[in-house]
């Protein structure tokens, strides 16, 4: 059902192979302007003059982020700082990481090109909602440098382990790329281009649905684009506007992590605690954790268990007040109660996902968020450190600690051909940038 390609891959020159920690970053949508303007400092070959250029307030439609990228991407190509394999192939990457609750794993897969295809049509599968303004973002960037700077990220049904057996003899050798990120992420590469492996894997894709797990808004861009291509009648019926670069890795892959994507609010004119919790009262069981200053960090550990102890129940979560010596312990009394409160479009077997009470009920009915919007007012982080710094700082209004997606809940979710609330998971660790470049 799915079809996928080998292509002729960019990547740094092998000159630079030992400066590779220096040279990549993160994803663009999880860099802060902070660690942007690090970024920018660590090298002059960094990938984020590419991802996440900077902008200036002298900026113009010829001299702007999108028109710098594209000017370093050709200088860098003409330089050979970065370079394209002579064959075209598979990149094999495989991620080493900490596991938050400690010990090492491995996760690996395989960086394509894939057809792009509209929604619905059982290849290509989303799972949750995305932004207008991120991927304007990544339309133009896309006009302006022609490339896929960063892989999305999707998952695949491999039960007899037929692709992984296929490209698994590469990882025994040395691997041509080797980098260590700030999170400790060991990211190796490998090229697989003997005509015969690839040949296999793309038969054994074909008759496969790809789930998008990370990368929801490069996708749709990349369907924007194609359909831009197509619309100006200048692309050809197979051209590269009609494919995207995509890492695919097994949905049965023991390393595959989703950890829980935690929401902080901000921007609430007249936020009051009392009214929020009168309008959750008759849904939820709240139990203040209140504290004294000298208590508030084994306060916040005790809510983090509690709400763990739910995770394979569901219907519990934490809730974190700006200027409130108390934290909230929110336990959905019935499953059933909330129905009436769900908008209707919703199939009923997801209604009792965490991620849809939360945005349904806690945020749209005890906040007043609108449930399709909230872009500029609600952050995202799987950090729990993060939501109560946040909040102690004064930086957010309110958070809230939920339990994560798992990975059956979000495929249940994209066969159904329903998209759950943005952000609803947080895959783990994060593909590099710069690493495997596709440029066309």
């Amino acid at each position: 059902m799915a079809e996928i390609q080998p292509f002729n891959t960019v990547h740094y020159s092998r000159s630079y192979q030992s400066a590779l920690p220096e040279l990549i970053t993160p994803p663009y949508d999880i860099i802060s302007p902070e660690e942007q303007e690090a970024f920018y400092g660590v090298n002059p070959l960094n990938i984020i003059r590419l991802v996440l250029g900077k902008q200036f307030p002298g900026d113009t439609g010829e001299n702007n982020r999108y028109t710098r990228a594209a000017s370093t991407l050709s200088e860098w190509m003409e330089q050979g700082v970065l370079v394209r394999n002579p064959r075209p192939g598979f990149t094999i990457y495989q991620m080493e990481f900490e596991e938050p609750g400690g010990g090492r794993r491995t996760i690996d897969g395989i960086v394509a090109l894939v057809k792009v295809d509209d929604y619905g049509k059982g290849k290509v599968l989303p799972h949750e909602k995305t932004y207008k303004g991120p991927k304007q973002d990544q339309l133009n960037l896309m006009r302006a440098c022609r490339a896929n700077l960063t892989p999305i990220h999707a998952l695949f049904d491999d039960g007899r382990e037929r692709i992984v057996t296929a490209y698994g003899p590469c990882m025994e050798r040395p691997p041509e790329q080797q980098a260590t990120d700030a999170d400790g992420t060991i990211h190796r590469t490998w090229t697989l281009d003997d005509p015969a492996a690839v040949a296999r894997i793309k038969d054994v894709i074909k008759d496969k649905s790809l789930f998008i797990a990370d990368g929801h808004h490069r996708y749709e861009t990349a369907r924007a684009y194609r359909d831009e291509v197509k619309a100006s009648g200048q692309g050809a019926p197979d051209g590269p506007h009609e494919y995207v670069m995509a890492y695919l890795t097994a949905l049965a892959h023991p390393g595959l992590t989703i950890l829980p994507a935690h929401r902080m609010v901000k921007g609430l004119p007249g936020l009051d605690l009392g009214t929020t919790i009168g309008a959750l009262e008759p849904y939820f069981e709240i139990e203040p954790l209140c504290f004294s200053a000298d208590q508030r960090e084994e306060a916040a550990k005790t809510l983090v268990e509690r709400i763990r102890s739910y995770a394979l129940v569901g219907g519990k979560f934490g809730m974190v007040t700006k200027g409130e010596a108390c934290f909230y312990l929110l336990r959905l009394r019935d499953f059933g109660k909330i129905d009436s409160l769900m908008d209707p479009d919703i199939p009923s077997s997801l209604r009792g996902l965490d991620v849809t009470i939360l945005r349904e009920v806690i945020m749209g009915l005890g906040l007043g968020l609108d449930r399709d919007n909230g872009s500029e007012q609600i952050e995202y982080t799987p950090l729990v450190s993060e939501v109560f710094n946040k909040v102690f700082s004064g930086q957010v209004q309110v958070s809230f600690i939920l339990n994560p997606t798992r990975v059956d809940q979000m495929r249940e979710a994209a066969e159904l051909g329903h998209k759950l609330p943005h952000k609803s998971t947080y895959f783990f660790p994060k593909l590099s940038s710069g690493l495997v470049l596709r440029v066309f």
